[in-house]
């Protein structure tokens, strides 16, 4: 069924906000920034990030909790709605966009709110491929100058559905394992070549957080091997 309505939608939005936030409150979730300032509930990080996680985590966005505003840039696609809608609901704020469309005018919404406000992007959605970093993200953190952090996710245990992004459902009161990886800072208007360049160790990036998350859901120890070094300093 498709939520055309926007009364229908409305209603079913805040019937799912509730439902979710009482399902997500019985879930118990590990941050591991790998001792980079970038975990978004300490005080200390006050520096805006772009934070990216894969299509398949969506239900972690809107409960994402944070010293400072969160905004989702969310595609114009039909679940983008939906999430947009439940991202109000938790007192996220959305720029509705993405690299194919509505482009030119999510950058100009972000260079608005850079400076206070992270930012969160699935960049894989909202179609797909899976897992596939699409490469409007580090065109956007070049022109807006906000870092990207890539976060993997790890589920301890989880409904997965027949979705192109095998949407994770996680099991009421079990373990979500959240790792952050490296912080990379796109140089200002880079060229084609650099921009390329930068996408790769995104996407390496993303690929090794997530190999790392899901080890610990499992409860293995892994020692990550990040394509840049940590960040260490203070944000």
């Amino acid at each position: 069924m498709k939520l055309r309505n926007p009364r229908l939608l409305k209603a079913v939005t805040t019937v799912g906000s509730r439902l979710v936030w009482a399902w997500m409150s019985t879930i118990r979730t590990t941050f591991d920034s790998q001792g980079q300032p970038t975990d978004p509930r300490k005080p200390k990080t006050r520096k805006p990030f772009i934070y990216t996680m894969w299509h398949e985590n969506m239900l972690l966005v809107p409960t994402v909790k944070s010293t400072i505003p969160v905004t989702g840039l969310i595609s114009h696609h039909r679940d983008g709605e939906l999430i947009a809608q439940l991202g109000h609901y938790y007192g996220m704020g959305t720029i509705r966009g993405s690299s194919t469309r509505g482009g030119s005018e999510a950058i100009e919404e972000v260079l608005k709110i850079r400076d206070s406000s992270h930012l969160i992007i699935l960049p894989d959605g909202p179609r797909g491929p899976r897992r596939e970093v699409k490469r409007g993200l580090v065109y956007l953190s070049s022109w807006s100058q906000m870092p990207i952090v890539p976060i993997g996710v790890g589920f301890a245990a989880c409904w997965r559905l027949k979705s192109w992004d095998r949407l994770c459902l996680p099991k009421p009161f079990s373990h979500i394992f959240c790792v952050a990886g490296p912080v990379i800072r796109v140089p200002e208007r880079c060229g084609k070549k650099a921009l390329e360049s930068y996408h790769e160790k995104v996407q390496l990036a993303m690929d090794e957080a997530s190999r790392v998350a899901e080890a610990r859901a499992r409860g293995e120890r892994v020692i990550p091997n990040w394509p840049v070094p940590l960040e260490r300093t203070a944000a």
